[in-house]
């Protein structure tokens, strides 16, 4: 049986996930056009990514520090083999990632045109895990 989230969200993307190294751009870029035609904002909660189609919705955890962040891609990018996303500077200070740089992440799609449809953010595992902990 197909999850309801299928049944109205016709994105087969949706639920793809993504792991790979992540590094982010901001201050050199800060105002310039991006890959689809909007001016880079380096506090707002984008991305570049390579072949992800624009204003797909993506959720990225940085597992060592526990941090996540939704991001909107906007631009294309990184060109350095290995990375697979490139993150704005606003949303690698939500990720807690700006002093160590490139990071390993985990990248969910969870969305597209600016709606986000799943959120993946407290895995059952997770959730697990808390109950034990004790």
């Amino acid at each position: 049986s197909s999850s309801n989230s299928q049944k109205w969200m016709d994105n087969p993307l949706l639920g793809t996930e993504l792991i790979g190294k992540a590094s982010f751009y901001g201050p050199g870029f800060h105002g310039r056009v991006t890959a689809n035609g909007e001016r880079m904002d380096q506090n707002a909660m984008t991305c570049a990514s390579k072949e992800l189609p624009f204003n797909t919705m993506l959720e990225v955890t940085y597992p060592e520090k526990g941090t996540q962040v939704i991001v909107r891609v906007n631009d294309r990018g990184p060109f350095i083999p290995g990375r697979i996303i490139d993150l704005s500077q606003g949303a690698a200070e939500v990720l807690n990632m700006i002093d160590d740089g490139v990071v390993d992440v985990e990248v969910m799609v969870v969305g597209d045109d600016g709606h986000v449809y799943i959120r993946n953010t407290s895995p059952f595992s997770h959730f697990l895990d808390s109950i034990f902990e004790e």
